[in-house]
């Protein structure tokens, strides 16, 4: 097996190194995934893991932009690296390409992807599509995929720093955040390859009449399977997906987000190196509806989608069934604030929910939206927060290991900040600017921050009282036309803080009836009784004392169960991988 993996890895030729640049004009067989057929021929249980050696000869094949000792550009003159489509064991691109600049900085050319339409599409659907009905998956092993799934860990594991750096380069995050998107998928891939055989395993049924033997089994491979994956966690949801589909067995049609075409590429290229089939795998990088086939072709047996409600909306209305949909989404997330906590708890609550509102940027599916508590409460809170809040920077935070920094926004415009304080203050609602610490830098420090700040969308927080659930604003999101959206119930992607004043039980019946996007509530109280009625009462990620965002583990969020937040069921072994499966019931007579 070694001798396989270091005999490709060994010739340094520019020719083949430069083909995946070439992609693009020139159809480039991977020439790992060529190996395949001898390495499966190959393995039996009694077959190591690749070895670390392995996998350092392989560096420059899965960080391929890395070839010629180039690295991610940060040039507004350089070049962008391209993230081509992998279809039938090839990488390949398309005449017409598109070019995304960096969130860092938007004059930087990040990533060039192949402008994909109809015709790639299809292309890949059909090779899904082929390798399902040759049943070459039905004579693959568990044990097989699981050895498989053990190596991608390793991989990961072995390429940490650069994983972490790439993720950095093209979604800007802290490296505290950087760290809970990475190692999400290492922890999530492990748990899965080590329960895969416990989970997947049939039930045999008691003998309920002599000479009939019944059994159940929920994990059989569903078909062709497409994955649609969001911006925010471009390692830890994409890993969770592919892994869950990998060990299901079935064909895989992955479509990363534009801005992770890097990171798209570098995952399918670690599971190739890890010993995936090519026939099983397909990536096609491009833009909504020109590539929509990929979720809407009637071959298509799963779409599993985590992002946008409107996005999962305009799937479902065009799917021949609209239960071939999985979909999780974001959450519009509340916590509330007992009365009575003294002053040393109440300024640890404040620092907990000022990083639930500003970590990320305020672009996790986790992040806090707003908080509810007695006006009493609210007065003494809201100036805490306020000051915590000011205590964070706006910067490039790729440049810094402090996790108290504020980075681009990646979804909206900064001007909406402004907008929506204008609008929400004449609904009679009451502002908070905060401001960071730029008057506190040298003048060499504040040119290179006033150059960012010029050259991002970057926006300081803003808090927001006196809310109601009834209080409509009416904006121009990113020049799209006017929105008019219920500011206590939209999941804005910007650093604004909202405050309500209600007591428990009518917060309590806000987070079940009127807000459809609960994914995370919290609830800061010592009252036992307060914490049995929301245990009885309320859905989705339920916490006290704690913020929404979510923790460094791998954990299940699942959503409230009256909207469409985080409805997947993605967070364990069992739950993920039965999105890929179909079920089966038999019996067998003896006669």
């Amino acid at each position: 097996m070694k001798s396989i993996i270091l005999e490709q890895m060994k010739d340094k030729n520019p020719r083949l190194t430069r083909a995946i640049d070439q992609a693009f004009r020139l159809a480039t067989v991977d020439k790992i995934g060529d190996c395949y057929p001898e390495r499966r021929a190959s393995w039996s249980l009694s077959t190591d893991n690749i070895s670390e050696e392995e996998i350092e000869a392989m560096h420059d094949y899965i960080f391929y932009y890395r070839n010629y000792g180039r690295n991610l550009n940060e040039d507004p003159n350089g070049e962008p690296t391209f993230a081509p489509n992998f279809i039938n064991g090839r990488w390949e691109g398309n005449r017409k390409t598109v070019t995304l600049n960096a969130h860092f900085d938007r004059r930087v050319p990040l990533v060039k992807l192949p402008d994909s339409g109809e015709k790639e599409a299809k292309a890949a659907v059909d090779a899904a599509y082929h390798f399902w009905t040759s049943l070459e998956w039905a004579k693959e092993t568990l044990s097989y995929r699981k050895w498989v799934i053990d190596n991608f860990v390793r991989i990961l594991n072995h390429f940490s720093e650069d994983c972490l750096r790439e993720i950095r380069h093209q979604i800007p995050k802290t490296l505290l955040e950087a760290k809970k998107d990475f190692y999400e998928a290492k922890r999530a891939a492990a748990h899965m390859v080590g329960a895969a055989e416990t989970v997947m395993k049939g039930e045999i049924s008691p003998q309920m009449v002599y000479g009939h033997h019944y059994w159940r089994n929920e994990f059989l491979p569903i078909g062709v399977s497409t994955l649609l994956t969001p911006m925010n966690f471009i390692y830890g949801i994409p890993v969770i997906q592919l892994v869950g589909a990998y060990l299901a067995g079935v064909p895989i049609i992955f479509k990363g987000h534009p801005f992770a075409g890097i990171t798209n590429t570098v995952l399918m290229r670690m599971l190739l190196a890890a010993g995936a089939d090519p026939r099983q795998i397909q990536k096609v990088e491009g833009f909504s509806s020109k590539i929509e086939r990929l979720a809407l072709d009637p071959r298509v047996a799963r779409v599993s989608l985590t992002g946008s409600e409107q996005t999962a909306k305009q799937i479902q209305s065009k799917l021949d069934y609209p239960d071939k949909l999985y979909f999780e989404g974001g959450g519009c997330n509340w916590i509330w604030v007992d009365a009575g906590l003294s002053d040393e708890k109440l300024q640890e609550c404040a620092e907990r929910l000022a990083s639930a509102k500003l970590s990320l940027s305020s672009h996790k599916c986790t992040t806090l939206h707003g908080i509810a508590g007695s006006q009493k409460t609210l007065s003494r809170l809201v100036p805490l927060i306020k000051k915590e809040m000011s205590k964070w920077n706006l910067g490039d935070p790729r440049k810094t290991d402090d996790s108290k920094t504020i980075g681009p926004l990646m979804v909206h415009k900064a001007s909406n900040i402004d907008r929506i304080a204008m609008e929400a203050g004449n609904n009679g609602c009451v502002m908070h600017s905060v401001f960071d610490k730029a008057r506190e830098r040298n003048r060499e420090e504040f040119q290179a921050y006033q150059e960012y700040m010029d050259n991002t969308e970057t926006g300081r927080p803003l808090i927001i009282e006196n809310v109601t659930p009834e209080t409509e604003i009416t904006i121009d999101w990113d020049d799209k036309g006017d929105k008019t959206f219920k500011l206590a119930t939209t999941e804005l992607f910007l650093p604004v803080l909202i405050t309500m004043k209600m007591n428990f039980e009518r917060f309590i019946d806000f987070c079940l009836t009127e807000n459809p996007h609960s994914l995370a509530t919290s609830i800061y109280t010592r009252d036992s009784s307060k914490i049995e009625q929301a245990k009885r009462v309320l859905g989705g990620m339920l916490k006290f004392n704690d913020g929404t965002d979510s923790a460094m583990e791998w954990e299940e969020f699942g959503g409230s169960g009256i909207g469409p937040s985080g409805n997947m069921g993605v967070g364990e072994a069992e739950a993920t991988i039965k999105i890929f499966c179909r079920k089966q019931k038999g019996r067998y007579v003896e006669f």
